[in-house]
């Protein structure tokens, strides 16, 4: 079936999500999870459905020149890391057809998703909403897991994101092993090579785009759970209503189907 054929009723919910993420846990399995949103459809657009022009032209190019991305464009071998990070993943998160919430030109979003993967002839395993990321930590059931399972946190944002939730959730405390600082796609090898420094078995990964290629790399290179987890750690770190964690001072609705 072509992307562009594939209904939103049949994205994964977080919860299923979630699910999975526990049960490759549990059965201790690699397994890893990338997500596909205007950034990154703008990289895997390059020499194909965007020339070097257009793409200089592009909003997300002008804020990448501020250090604001984590790459540098043109760059074809990122797109084609990038591309093969798609092709590993178990599960890959991808925007709506409709009523997406992704803030940016509707160009950039599904449309062009769908002719990427149309023209790669990529055919993830499952797909999800792109901000499962954000969506899933406002479930008890998603901190009950980084409670229970030895987490790693890679971003630039690692350090202070784990000060926070520990902090918040002393009652069902965050098993956080280590942080790994994260800032440029150049940073890439070095990262992987210390990710194998730490006795972990789930790693979030706050790295823009990056996290399309360390997600896979890492659940493969280490038999471990990897996670793109977008700007969830930043919009804790800097409180943003674009992510509604769950709140362990309420009460716990969701609890009930936190069934794996």
């Amino acid at each position: 079936m072509s992307l562009k054929d594939f209904p939103d009723k049949k994205l994964l919910s977080e919860l299923e999500v979630l699910r999975k993420i526990h049960r490759a846990l549990r059965e201790q399995k690699p397994f890893s999870l990338v997500r596909i949103g205007d950034g990154e459809n703008i990289v895997l657009a390059q020499g194909k459905f965007l020339s070097n022009e257009e793409l200089e032209q592009t909003y997300w190019v002008r804020d990448s020149r501020t250090g604001r991305k984590g790459v540098d464009l043109p760059n074809l071998t990122l797109r084609d890391r990038m591309l093969k990070g798609i092709k590993a993943a178990d599960v890959v998160g991808i925007c709506r057809q409709q009523n997406d919430e992704v803030s940016a030109p509707t160009r950039f979003k599904r449309a062009l998703t769908n002719r990427i993967f149309d023209y790669y002839n990529l055919q993830p395993r499952e797909l999800c909403y792109v901000f499962c990321n954000r969506k899933m930590v406002s479930y008890r059931y998603f901190w009950k897991i980084i409670h229970q399972y030895r987490t790693l946190l890679i971003s630039k944002w690692a350090d202070e994101y784990a000060k926070q939730i520990t902090s918040k959730y002393a009652d069902l405390p965050p098993q956080i092993v280590g942080t790994i600082n994260f800032e440029h796609y150049d940073q890439i090898s070095t990262v992987l090579k210390k990710v194998g420094k730490y006795e972990f078995d789930l790693a979030l990964i706050s790295a823009g785009v990056n996290a399309v290629i360390l997600a896979p790399a890492i659940a493969k290179r280490y038999n471990k759970v990897a996670i793109d987890f977008g700007k969830t750690m930043m919009y804790t770190v800097r409180p943003n209503n674009r992510i509604r964690p769950w709140n362990p001072q309420t009460k716990p609705a969701k609890d009930n189907r936190e069934k794996a």
